[in-house]
């Protein structure tokens, strides 16, 4: 599934799009209670092959993962600070966002 900017949806695709996550939120919720009930059987039991099956099925519902854009990090800046922060350290931290901003 592609992520979808929500600015440049019509009302009538972002109806859609709402319905779909929520059918394919309610299938991901049922799974994770499904794999959780089977893992505190499993637990209980000892027998940890009971959660093969539910593995198999998140499995499954996870290959439609959304897809989020690559973002463009050439000329991406990073600042390592070794050790505390500083106040001095945050006053520069933050001179220097406002100025990339400005």
């Amino acid at each position: 599934m592609e992520f979808q900017d929500p600015t440049k949806l019509k009302p009538k695709a972002a109806r859609q799009l709402a319905f779909d996550l929520q059918v394919r939120m309610l299938k991901i919720e049922n799974s994770l209670d499904d794999l959780m009930r089977s893992v505190e059987i499993a637990q209980y039991t000892k027998q940890y092959n009971v959660t093969e099956v539910f593995v198999r099925d998140a499995v499954e519902l996870l290959k439609d993962r959304i897809v989020l854009p690559d973002h463009d990090q050439t000329g991406a800046k990073f600042t390592l600070i070794e050790g505390g922060l500083t106040q001095e350290h945050i006053d520069q931290i933050k001179d220097a966002q406002a100025n990339a901003k400005a």
